[in-house]
């Protein structure tokens, strides 16, 4: 078979719902491990992240760069590969397109999160930035969570209206909305998948609303306004995407919680039914794992 696969190779081997039920798979696994991700700030605000993962069987390590300021520009923010080995012969078996991973991943790992923590599954679901993110988290509670009805806020209303034509072309329903705030009190589920360079969502989320937050993944990142972060942690959940986001949970370190008394996702699925939360809206944050990569190898495997 091929070894190298481009973002259309690779997109192909990581359709979204058994995506999502092999990141819940690899959450049950004991023979899992993965080490803490290296983060190598670079000029200009961009970053270089090494993330490397391995179970009984498969071994990855995820290698890209986070550059800023290609944003708006024809060169992806994101960029690099996964390399997949076989554990027992330390061979080479794949070379997948790493943003593909990476966003596909990443919203599938949203999705499974509301699977297991969100009150509410109708929709309508406000999706907060057109982006790649925005597309696949879109994408992803369609298929995975039969979600029809959408709601999206962009900085640029062209890339709005361009999702939401997308959203059209699968049947869905999806409008553009110019206030992301005013959003709030018609959709339990919300997903805010922008650059981070600035607070995008500040309102009261309802009683049973779910938000998963993506975007912001270092300590100097925020999505959420600060006074929200503490709103939802007083009146509901808050559960992290893994361990890791301990440090690099920039919405809710800014907002002076302490994440450390914080459940992880992996927590909720080894927990079970046990782990539901009683009322309240939850949030969600996310901020990158390597076992996700290793997640979304493993499938591309098969």
């Amino acid at each position: 078979m091929d070894i190298l696969l481009d973002d259309r190779q690779t997109a192909a081997r990581l359709p979204w719902v058994p995506l999502v039920d092999e990141i819940q798979a690899l959450l049950q696994d004991a023979s899992v491990q993965v080490p803490p991700r290296t983060v190598l700030p670079m000029a200009g605000g961009a970053f270089l992240f090494a993330m490397p993962g391995c179970d009984a069987g498969t071994a990855m390590t995820k290698l890209i760069t986070f550059t800023p300021a290609n944003l708006g520009t024809s060169t992806p923010t994101i960029q690099g590969d996964v390399t997949v080995f076989d554990v027992a012969s330390g061979r080479r078996r794949l070379i997948l397109d790493g943003p593909t991973v990476t966003g596909r991943r990443t919203a599938a790992v949203s999705a499974l999160a509301a699977r297991w923590l969100a009150p509410n599954l109708a929709g309508p679901m406000l999706i907060v930035g057109a982006g790649v993110q925005g597309c696949a988290h879109l994408e992803v509670f369609a298929a995975a969570l039969g979600v029809r009805d959408f709601r999206i806020a962009s900085r640029r209303r062209s890339g709005a209206e361009a999702l939401a034509r997308h959203a059209q072309g699968l049947g869905l329903r999806a409008e553009v909305v110019g206030d992301a705030d005013a959003a709030l009190a018609d959709c339990p589920l919300v997903a805010t998948c922008t650059p981070a360079s600035a607070v995008v969502l500040r309102g009261r989320p309802r009683d049973d609303a779910f938000i998963a937050a993506v975007g912001a993944f270092t300590p100097q990142m925020a999505e959420l306004d600060a006074g929200l972060c503490r709103d939802l942690a007083a009146r509901g959940r808050i559960v992290l995407d893994a361990r890791d986001a301990e440090h690099e949970a920039g919405d809710l370190l800014q907002a002076g919680l302490d994440v450390r008394r914080v459940p992880a996702l992996a927590d909720v699925v080894r927990q079970g039914a046990k782990a539901r939360a009683d009322g309240g809206p939850v949030l969600f944050k996310s901020c990158g794992w390597a076992g996700w990569d290793l997640a979304a190898a493993r499938l591309a495997l098969r």
